[in-house]
C-alpha cells in the first residue's frame, strides 16, 4: 500500500483531534468530579446512577423527614402520657386518703377539690397537639379531645358501651327531702307535728346501676325522646367468613340529578342485592339473557317520587349511544352520568342464631356516607364510612317482648370482626327521671325497681347520667359472657349541653351530630401511619379510646353530689340541735329530737356511702391508670421500633450514598494522572505531526 504525505498528514491530524477529545473528557471529569457528563458517555453507569439516586432520595425522605416527624409525634405523645399517669397516680393517692372514715367533712371536701383539679388536668392534657395537630383525636386532628368551655352541640344516638364488670349499684336514701329544720314544728292540726320525721322514715334502697359517660342528658318532659339499652350475647355458633367469589361484577355509577346534586353508587350485578344510598335505590340486571351482547340495565328508583331511571350499559361497561349522535344516552330527568364496570369479591358468613345459618356480603367500597345493601335471607348490610360492614337481621322477640337481632361485624377485607345477638330494651318517657323530676318521683322509681324483680325494668336518670336496673336485669347484665371484639352492653342516648372538660362524644363513641353526620359507624381504628422504610409503616398516634375514659370527671361528680347531700344534712342537724336547746315543751322537744335522730341516721348512711364510694374510686381510677399504662407501653414499643428502623435507615443511606459515589464520582488522583498522561500524549502528537510536516519532495530533489 502506498503511503503519501497527505495520508500521513491526515492521520496525524486525526490522532491530534482524538488526543484532544480524550484530554477534554478527562479535564471535564476533573472539573465536575463525575465520571460521565451525559448518559451517552456510559449508558450502564447512567442507568445505575438513576436507580441509585432514586433509592437515596427515598431513603432521605424516610430518614430525614418521615422518621423524624414520626419520632417527634411519638415524643410528644410520650410526654402527654407521662403527665396522665402522674395525674392518675396522684388521684389514686387522694382517693385512698378519702377512704379513711375518720376524716372530717372539711377533709373530704378538700380531697374532692384536689380530685377535681386533677380531673381538669387529665382532660386538658388530652388537648395536646403536635404542629397544630391534636394527637389523641384520630383522623380528626383539627378537633380538640374535650370541650374548652360550656357550649351547645346536639348529638343523638351516643352509643356508650360497657361490659359486665361495669355493672355497679346505686343506693338511694329515701325521704331525705322531708328532713327540714324550718317546718318541723308546724302543726296544721292541733297537737300534730305532721312534718316531723323519725328514724323509721329513713331507709335505703339498693338497685343495679350502669353509670353513663355523661350527665345532664338531653331529655325534657314531653319531648318524646327515648333511650335504648342494648345487651349482647354470643350466637349459638360464632360466625366465620370465607371468600366464595372473586368475580362479582359491579357498576360504578355517578350521575347528576335534576336538582344538580351529584349521586354516586356501586351497584352489584346480582338479583340477590339491591343498594340504597340516600334517597335512591339501585339494582343491576342483564338486558337480555338470550342476547348478552346487549349489555346491562341499571335501575335507579327515587324513593321520594318513585320515579325510575334506567341506564343502558354496553357489554363493555359504558353507557350506550344508540342514536349515534356522539353523546351517551341518559334517562330523562338526569343531567349527566358516567358508568364504569369492575369486579369485587363476595364474603360468605357461616353461623347459627337458631333461625339463620349463612349470609353473603358483596365487598363494595364506601362512598363517603353510610349506605345499605339488601342481601340474601333478609339480611341488611350497612357499608360504613371506614369501609367495614355491619350485617343485621331482626329475629324473634325475647320472653320479655324486647326486640332482638343478629349482628355480624365484618372488616373491609371480608373477614369476621365480631358476631352476636343483640337485645334492645326501649326506655320510654315513663321510665325516664328528668332534671325536673321531684325527689318523691325519684323515690318512686327506686321503689318500682325493687318491687318488680322480674323481667327487664330500667330507668334512665337523665340528670345524673345513670341507668337504674331491677335485680333481674342487673343479674342478667352482670353475667354476660365475653364477646370477641365487642362490648356486651350499649346504651344509646342524646345530649346537647356540654361543660369544660367533657370529652367530645365523636372522639369516643359512635354517634350522630346535629347535621346527621355519623361518627365511628364502623369497626376500624383511626390509625395514622407513616411510611418509614421500604414496605414499612409505623402507627404514630394513640387514639382517645386507648387512653382516656370519662371516669375521672364522673367520679368527681359522684363524690361532689354525695358530699353536698351530707353537708345539707349536717346543716339541718346543726340547726335542729340549736332549736332543741331553746325548747322547753316536752312534746316539741320530742318532735325535734325525732327529726335529729332521722338526720343522724341519714348522715350515718351517707357517710358510710361516701367512704365506700371513695374505696370504689380507688379501683375506678386504677382501671383508668392501667389503661394509660398500656398506652405508655404501646407508645414506647413503637418508639423503640422506630429507633431500630432509624438505625437501619442510617446504615442504608450511608451504603447507598457510597455506592452512588463509587458509581458517579471520579477518582481525582486517578483522573489527575490520566489528565497529565492525556496532555503529554497530546503534546507528543503535536511534536510528531510538526516533524512530519517539515518534510516535502523538495528534500529529495
Amino acid at each position: 500500500m502506498r503511503i503519501t504525505n497527505k495520508i500521513m498528514s491526515n492521520n496525524s491530524l486525526y490522532n491530534i483531534n482524538n488526543n484532544k477529545v480524550a484530554e477534554d473528557e478527562v479535564s471535564t471529569q476533573m472539573a465536575t468530579g463525575k465520571k460521565i457528563n451525559r448518559p451517552s458517555d456510559d449508558p450502564v453507569v447512567a442507568i445505575r446512577s438513576l436507580r441509585l439516586r432514586s433509592t437515596v432520595t427515598q431513603l432521605d425522605q424516610y430518614y430525614q423527614k418521615n422518621s423524624k416527624d414520626a419520632k417527634s409525634w411519638l415524643d410528644v405523645t410520650e410526654d402527654a402520657l407521662s403527665t396522665i399517669t402522674d395525674v392518675l397516680t396522684d388521684a389514686i393517692s387522694q382517693a385512698t386518703r378519702g377512704a379513711n372514715k375518720d376524716l372530717t367533712m372539711d377533709d373530704l371536701e378538700t380531697i374532692i377539690t384536689q380530685l377535681n383539679a386533677l380531673s381538669k388536668e387529665y382532660y386538658s392534657t388530652g388537648n395536646v397537639d403536635f404542629a397544630g395537630r391534636y394527637i389523641f383525636t384520630g383522623y380528626r386532628t383539627d378537633t380538640t379531645l374535650s370541650y374548652d368551655g360550656p357550649t351547645t352541640e346536639n348529638f343523638t344516638d351516643i352509643n356508650d358501651e360497657f361490659n359486665a364488670e361495669d355493672i355497679s349499684k346505686s343506693i338511694r336514701t329515701l325521704n331525705l327531702q322531708y328532713l327540714d329544720a324550718g317546718n318541723v314544728l308546724e302543726t296544721p292540726y292541733e297537737g300534730l307535728y305532721t312534718n316531723s320525721n323519725t328514724e323509721n322514715d329513713i331507709h335505703q334502697i339498693e338497685v343495679g346501676r350502669v353509670r353513663l359517660s355523661y350527665d345532664n342528658l338531653d331529655y325534657t318532659v314531653g319531648d318524646g325522646h327515648t333511650a335504648q339499652l342494648k345487651f349482647r350475647e354470643n350466637l349459638t355458633q360464632t360466625a366465620t367468613s370465607s371468600i366464595t367469589d372473586t368475580n362479582l361484577t359491579y357498576f360504578d355509577l355517578t350521575f347528576v340529578n335534576a336538582d344538580g346534586v351529584e349521586q354516586k353508587a356501586y351497584i352489584p350485578l346480582s338479583n340477590d342485592y339491591s343498594v340504597t344510598i340516600g334517597d335512591y335505590t339501585y339494582t343491576a340486571e342483564v338486558a337480555s339473557k338470550r342476547h348478552p351482547e346487549r349489555g346491562y340495565i341499571l335501575n335507579v328508583t327515587d324513593n321520594r317520587t318513585y320515579d325510575i331511571y334506567q341506564f343502558e350499559v354496553s357489554k363493555d361497561g359504558v353507557l350506550t349511544d344508540d342514536d349515534g349522535d356522539g353523546e351517551v344516552d341518559i334517562p330523562e330527568g338526569i343531567q349527566q352520568a358516567i358508568v364504569s364496570m369492575s369486579t369485587t369479591s363476595i364474603s360468605t358468613l357461616a353461623f347459627s342464631d337458631d333461625e339463620n345459618t349463612s349470609v353473603t356480603v358483596p365487598l363494595l367500597a364506601p362512598v363517603g356516607q353510610q349506605y345499605k345493601v339488601e342481601t340474601d335471607h333478609g339480611f341488611m348490610v350497612t357499608v360504613n364510612g371506614d369501609g367495614t360492614y355491619t350485617v343485621e337481621k331482626a329475629t324473634d322477640d325475647d320472653e320479655n317482648g324486647n326486640r332482638t337481632k343478629t349482628v355480624l361485624q365484618v372488616t373491609d377485607n371480608g373477614s369476621m370482626h365480631s358476631s352476636y345477638r343483640e337485645t334492645t330494651v326501649e326506655i320510654d318517657s315513663k321510665h325516664i327521671i328528668y332534671s325536673t323530676s321531684t325527689e318523691d318521683e325519684i323515690d318512686a322509681a327506686y321503689k318500682d325497681l325493687t318491687n318488680d324483680d322480674t323481667g327487664t325494668v330500667v330507668y334512665l336518670n337523665a340528670k345524673t347520667g345513670e341507668l337504674l336496673l331491677n335485680d333481674s336485669l342487673k343479674e342478667k347484665l352482670a353475667a354476660l359472657p365475653f364477646i370477641k371484639n365487642a362490648n356486651t352492653i350499649d346504651v344509646a342516648y342524646d345530649k346537647k349541653e356540654w361543660l369544660e372538660g367533657d370529652i367530645r362524644p365523636q372522639n369516643l363513641f359512635a354517634c350522630v351530630d346535629g347535621e346527621g353526620v355519623i361518627y365511628n359507624g364502623g369497626s376500624s381504628d383511626h390509625e395514622i401511619q407513616y411510611d418509614v422504610g421500604y414496605a414499612q409503616k409505623i402507627t404514630i398516634n394513640t387514639t382517645a379510646t386507648s387512653v382516656f375514659t370519662t371516669t375521672m370527671k364522673r367520679d368527681v361528680y359522684d363524690l361532689t353530689q354525695m358530699a353536698s347531700n351530707i353537708k345539707i344534712i349536717n346543716t339541718t342537724m346543726k340547726t335542729l340541735k340549736e332549736k332543741l336547746e331553746t325548747l322547753t315543751d316536752e312534746k316539741e322537744r320530742r318532735a325535734v329530737q325525732n327529726e335529729i335522730d332521722a338526720c343522724q341516721k341519714s348522715y350515718d348512711y351517707l357517710r358510710q356511702n361516701i367512704q365506700e364510694e371513695f374505696e370504689h374510686k380507688i379501683s375506678s381510677i386504677q382501671k383508668a391508670l392501667d389503661i394509660a399504662n398500656v398506652a405508655v407501653t404501646d407508645n414506647g414499643a413503637r418508639s423503640k421500633r422506630l429507633e431500630l428502623i432509624d438505625s437501619r435507615l442510617q446504615d442504608q443511606t450511608t451504603t447507598f450514598k457510597t455506592l452512588q459515589s463509587d458509581n458517579e464520582d471520579a477518582d481525582l488522583a486517578e483522573t489527575a494522572t490520566k489528565l497529565a498522561t492525556a496532555q503529554l500524549t497530546y503534546q507528543a502528537a503535536l511534536m510528531a505531526t510538526g516533524k512530519i510536516s517539515k518534510d516535502s519532495l523538495m528534500n529529495y530533489i
